[in-house]
């Protein structure tokens, strides 16, 4: 099944610069893997510099939604007037490096690629901003589709603003006192820990990019991998993940989000991750996917929307009004439909309805009502392009241990259906 698309809801390129000086400015590798050859050399004559960064932002250079096909492509933009810039003939060589790594890099695999588009195909190029007093930072995904089980390629651009430095990957292991070898030696170990009861085989790790944070006690850096594996029942699949060596933490990260976007910058006009929380009605197009799951032997109380297994317990699919991705909204959004006297139990993104639907989704388990009507009830919320579904099932407490095993099973063939 093909995955769900936003909408064209905007169109053309937005752009802060003209792309010939960002292709004229610098000559360092035009890859993408590679901050600049000239970088190290470079970093050390501007940051000896007073530049100053307090204005450099992230910036839009392309955003466009064609169809299917999603291109999001940012960049740097800075004050090109300030006088410590005139040895530099007004450019801030850094900045110009990373700028030319993304238009030599993304830029032209997207442009090429829409150059060739047919009508069975599409490109997803997301991108996911992060500002804060010491960095500015953006993770890009490519992605050609259709695919299946391949989340595609992931690159990052990361800009130490207060030192003027253009960091790369290698520079972010340095810092850690790592190298690739190691990284991917743990994280391998880590992943198979994982998926504990599944034979999966992990064939190669590669540190495609990194973001830095800050946390409790100072700055943490997560590594951004691109892992190939291999699993009996599924066959060869890539996929993304975060593994923080300080924590000695790692988690999946999915493909069509990849963090919270209440982590991330709030652009405008919103970027793929915003467009999800959008208020507007017409964001939103009613009916034109369905969430559907295995109902054989079930009664059918209202068609398409409500079932009943063995006159016990209920099952209902229904589309909520669309809510940011929190946690507080989502419980906001349930307890809007089930009343405010919900018991809450857990509210947990799930990555098993995520990897299965290609969606964030969330599992959330509470109870309602009192003494012999008290119900368990156990709702899979999915967040969408175009919407928010549910899929919410109540069962009697007394009964709950009976039909777990069914209730799973059911769950385990959720699926997004066009109609």
């Amino acid at each position: 099944m093909k995955n769900m698309q936003r909408l064209p809801k905007l169109c053309g390129a937005v752009l802060a610069c003209s792309l010939t000086m960002l292709l004229t400015a610098c000559t360092g590798q035009s890859t993408q893997t590679t901050a600049s050859a000239g970088t190290a050399a470079s970093a050390e004559s501007t940051a000896s510099a007073a530049i100053d960064n307090s204005n450099t932002q992230i910036a839009v250079l392309t955003q466009e939604y064609n169809g299917d096909n999603i291109g999001e492509i940012l960049f740097l933009s800075y004050d090109d007037t300030q006088a410590d810039l005139q040895q530099y003939d007004g450019k801030n060589p850094e900045i110009e490096s990373l700028n030319h790594t993304i238009a030599n890099g993304v830029l032209t695999d997207y442009n090429d690629y829409m150059e060739k588009a047919g009508s069975d195909s599409w490109v997803e190029v997301r991108s996911y901003p992060f500002t804060s007093d010491e960095y500015l930072q953006i993770v890009t995904t490519y992605c050609e589709c259709p695919t299946y089980a391949i989340d595609g390629n992931l690159y990052s651009y990361n800009f130490d603003r207060k030192n003027n430095r253009f960091m790369s990957v290698d520079d972010a292991l340095a810092d850690l006192k790592l190298d690739r070898d190691t990284v991917a030696d743990t994280a391998s170990g880590l992943i198979q820990d994982y998926y504990p009861n599944t034979s999966v085989t992990v064939e190669s790790v590669d540190v495609a990019g990194f973001l830095i944070q800050e946390g409790a006690s100072g700055p943490l850096t997560q590594l951004l991998l691109q892992v190939n594996a291999t699993e009996d029942e599924v066959g060869d699949w890539e996929g993304f993940f975060g593994y923080t060596p300080a924590l000695n933490e790692l988690i999946r990260l999915n493909g069509q989000c990849l963090f919270d976007p209440s982590d991330m910058d709030q652009m405008n006009p919103p970027l793929s991750y915003q467009q999800g929380s959008a208020s507007d009605p017409g964001d939103t197009v009613a009916g034109a996917y369905t969430l559907t799951f295995d109902t054989a032997g079930m009664d059918e109380i209202v068609p398409g929307k409500e079932y009943l297994l063995d006159s016990m317990v209920g099952f209902t699919v229904d589309t909520p009004q669309q809510v940011e991705y929190a946690e507080d909204a989502v419980l906001a959004s349930i307890k809007s439909l089930e009343g405010d006297d919900i018991r809450l139990i857990t509210l947990t993104p799930a990555e098993e309805y995520s990897d299965l639907l290609s969606y964030p989704a969330w599992l959330v388990v509470y109870e309602t009502g009192e003494n012999e009507d008290t119900k368990e009830c156990e709702d899979v919320y999915v967040q969408t392009d175009i919407g928010d579904y549910r899929l919410h099932v109540s069962i009697p407490a007394d009964f709950v241990q009976d039909y777990t095993d069914e209730v799973g099973k059911r769950l385990a063939t959720l699926a997004f259906t066009e109609t």
